[in-house]
């Protein structure tokens, strides 16, 4: 059962930074070492969550798409946005499409239909990859093993990109947007969805009851997603919406985000769920915050932008 409200908000969140001291060298020496050491650790964490978030995927690859009703109504809602626009500007779909970020392929369908011609898939994930590839064999359609943020694409290669909620996982987005502008031909369009702040607030709540590691990854404002967005883009539609699905407990909740590979990515997180005493305990503590005893619900707040390359 899927509840849908519309919310439309703007939140900013902190970002931080680490410095070092070494006493016996000079400040100018220090100051050096200083963002050497910062740029290290940001390359190695940014590293490590790139791994961390293929594999996920890759492992949830056989199991999505019976898990992803989330994923597939935001698909089918960005799809209908490209076509509506397309009918306002009298333009139509066609030519050579990157569908970013695409998962098991199941936009790649809709896309042909509406007129693309042919579809480059890329996906951090291999096996995701690896299951679109054998899925859409006898659709005009191949994906490669790609780094959203590093394309191996050159430069204007594309009619137009497609990506539902792909951007969210991005590490550094403005890199993102650049290597988007720069496969896009000009005057293409970059289609995609995104997750706002207030995905999963529920599971967010109710784990700061338990205890104080972060489970629940974080995601922009709309307002922070814009900001970016049009440093490379003329932004033509924004729409937002919150998707309320209800589970019949926790554990199955919990069960279809392990299906989906959407698993905390964040530093600061706490290694695996717990035991049995914990789980109990984030079960009471999430149906308090919800003040339910029935099913339990699981916000996503979902972003479709669609932006034009000038």
């Amino acid at each position: 059962m899927l509840k849908t409200f519309y919310h439309d908000l703007e939140l900013m969140n902190p970002s931080m930074t680490t410095c070092l001291s070494e006493p016996s060298i000079t400040s100018s020496a220090q100051h050096k070492l200083n963002i050497n050491a910062k740029q290290s650790e940001a390359v190695k964490g940014e590293q490590r969550a790139k791994q961390q978030v293929a594999s996920q995927f890759s492992r949830a690859a056989q199991s999505y798409d019976q898990a992803a009703r989330i994923q597939h109504f935001s698909a089918l809602e960005l799809a209908q946005h490209i076509e509506q626009l397309h009918l306002r500007t009298q333009e139509s779909m066609s030519g050579h499409w990157l569908d970013l970020g695409c998962g098991t392929g199941f936009a790649v369908p809709t896309l042909l239909q509406q007129g693309a011609q042919y579809i480059t898939g890329a996906d951090l994930a291999h096996g995701m990859c690896l299951a679109s590839n054998e899925k859409l064999t006898q659709r005009p359609f191949h994906a490669v093993t790609a780094d959203a943020e590093n394309l191996p694409f050159a430069n204007n290669s594309f009619n137009g990109i497609y990506s539902n909620l792909m951007v969210q996982w991005s590490e550094e987005i403005r890199d993102l947007f650049d290597e988007a502008q720069r496969v896009l031909k000009p005057g293409c369009l970059f289609a995609f969805a995104t997750l706002g702040p207030r995905t999963m607030h529920e599971l967010k709540a109710a784990w700061q009851q338990v205890d104080p590691f972060i489970h629940v990854n974080q995601f922009s404002s709309k307002q922070q997603i814009i900001e970016q967005c049009e440093a490379f883009f003329d932004i033509e539609i924004i729409q937002q919406k919150e998707i309320v699905q209800q589970h019949e407990s926790l554990s199955r909740l919990l069960k279809e985000l392990k299906a989906i590979g959407a698993t905390n990515v964040n530093s600061g997180r706490r290694p695996g769920l717990g035991g049995r005493e914990r789980l109990r305990q984030l079960e009471k503590s999430y149906r308090d915050v919800c003040n339910s005893e029935q099913s339990l619900p699981l916000t996503y707040d979902l972003i479709w932008i669609i932006a034009r390359k000038r």
